[in-house]
């Protein structure tokens, strides 16, 4: 696994920006350790789940706030 193999070598940290399709598989493989979630004000009557169904509860602390034109970023550490 690409991910894997570069969070494992030496560097700086992986950036991965991207909706369900792409934050579900690496969710499941336990590869994200900080979690930069973005609420935008609109409301929907349906669409795709971000986590979808996760086989385990992933315990998350909030180390920082911010908003910037209504828009509200939330970023996250695994606790």
């Amino acid at each position: 696994d690409l991910v894997r193999e570069l969070k494992q070598g030496h560097g700086k940290g992986i950036w991965i920006c991207g909706g369900a399709n792409i934050i579900q598989p690496l969710l499941q493989e336990e590869l994200i350790d900080l979690y930069h979630i973005s609420i935008i004000p609109t409301i929907l009557g349906s669409g795709i789940r971000l986590f979808g169904e996760t086989f385990q509860e992933i315990k998350l602390k909030l180390v920082h706030t911010q908003s910037c034109n209504g828009i509200a970023e939330l970023i996250y550490t695994r606790r």
